[in-house]
């Protein structure tokens, strides 16, 4: 018998319905799996030009990656579609282009977008999910939104140590920079033993002399001289200037990094002459990479400018000041704890030689009125008990009393006692449930 008698019309005329619909599904499944001519042209392209942003990238040529990196945007949506991993690639790559550029606009909404291509293929507790995370808290960090950062990255550790475990490359970086944020936030105490826990790691899984080993060895050169450690913090920064020479090469932003590093060092050491020639490389390899009004290039300029100070040429190292300022208050904007850093280091410039006597008592009422807005934005950034917030109210006493301002002076004086209080006082103990 013909099995086709068996079957009830109306129900083959439905089976032949959904066998033809499924037989189109199935051909527009395959079809857009396998991309036409003039898509495969695209993907090739962007495959090219995504290589292309990491090649100008890691050789230090952050505008023409800037560049490369817009365009590879655009055309990752062409080729792929909005919600294509490849996409998110194309999203992060030109987020932390624009982070290393401090051009901070969009760029919170880019890597958003990318985490939420990046869940729905990989899911929410992916490494891939982790990085874009990462690049958020670095987008929070250098913006100022220290609580926000450290969320995010505290975030990103917990999914790298559930999915690539805790001894991985991965999780050595995110405890790199958790530590820091809080040296960031001046608690250097609390970054030191994340600093070494992270290059130890690097360092027994990439090796001594590789790049990022050379990142946490930086780092933890930065935290030392931080605690005032400083020959450990020279050693530490020789090792990475050493390997970034050589793996980077000699003009390359990392480069740049260690040798204002070590520069900052041995002036803190009295070693001026050695300091400046190191000061100045780094000042022109980042003026070169990144242009005049960067934050790098204001960390430059401050690094000069207080080796010029200690040599005894004080006017040309506020001029110096006074332009890292400018850039500062621009770039980082005017509350953010950097600028605050700056606003302090011209306060505490000494008289230049032959200063009028009129022209002094200005200068110290006007870096009294410096020191009270270094102490605001770290009151606020930090809490009034923090320990860089205390160390500014001290120098804020000490100014007003020198610029003759008593009344003020006795005001930040009960400031300063209230704030050794709280901080001298014993932590509450945690409520029972």
């Amino acid at each position: 018998m013909n099995i086709s008698q068996q079957i009830p019309r109306p129900v083959a005329i439905v089976a032949i319905v959904v066998a033809t619909l499924v037989s189109v599904a199935l051909a527009w499944v395959q079809a857009r799996g396998t991309p036409q001519p003039g898509e495969q042209d695209l993907r090739a392209r962007w495959v090219d030009l995504a290589d292309r942003v990491q090649e100008l990238r890691q050789a230090g040529r952050q505008a023409e990656a800037l560049q490369a990196a817009t365009i590879s945007v655009g055309l990752a949506e062409r080729a792929y579609g909005p919600m294509h991993p490849a996409m998110a690639e194309a999203l992060n790559e030109l987020a932390m282009l624009r982070i290393a550029a401090a051009d901070y606009a969009g760029v919170g909404e880019m890597l958003e977008r990318a985490i939420v291509i990046q869940s729905r293929v990989t899911g929410p507790e992916s490494p891939e999910v982790a990085n874009t995370l990462n690049n958020l808290a670095q987008a929070m960090e250098k913006q100022g939104d220290f609580a926000g950062a450290r969320e995010a990255y505290d975030r990103t550790l917990e999914i790298y140590e559930k999915t690539v475990g805790s001894e991985h490359a991965s999780t050595a970086r995110a405890l790199n920079n958790i530590a820091c944020l809080e040296d960031a936030r001046g608690d250097h105490s609390a970054a030191e033993p994340l600093h070494r826990r992270a290059l130890a790691m690097r360092d027994t899984l990439l090796g001594p002399a590789h790049i990022d080993t050379a990142e946490s060895l930086g780092n933890l050169a930065a935290n030392a001289r931080a605690r005032g450690q400083l020959g450990e913090a020279e050693k530490l920064s020789r090792r990475a200037l050493a390997i970034r020479e050589r793996t980077s090469g000699p003009s390359h932003p990392l480069t740049a990094a260690s040798l204002a590093g070590l520069a900052g060092v041995l002036r803190e050491t009295g070693r001026t002459a050695e300091a400046d020639p190191l000061a100045l490389g780094a000042l022109a390899i980042r003026q070169e990479t990144y242009g005049a009004r960067h934050p790098s290039t204001a960390a430059s300029l401050e690094t000069v400018a207080l080796i010029r100070a200690a040599d005894g040429d004080v006017a040309y190292a506020r001029q110096l000041l006074d332009k890292a300022l400018a850039i500062r208050q621009r770039m980082n904007g005017a509350n953010h704890p950097n600028t605050a850093k700056t606003m302090e280091e011209i306060a505490l410039l000494p008289a230049a030689k032959d200063e009028p006597p009129e022209a002094g008592k200005d200068r110290l009422g006007a870096a009294a009125d410096l020191l009270g807005k270094v102490v605001d934005i770290r009151t606020t950034a930090f809490g009034p008990s923090h320990p860089d917030t205390r160390a500014a109210l001290r120098k804020l006493v000490k100014a007003l009393e020198t610029a003759g301002r008593k009344d003020a002076a006795a005001e930040a004086a009960k400031r300063l006692a209230s704030a050794e209080a709280a901080a001298t006082a014993p932590a509450a103990e945690p409520k029972k449930p």
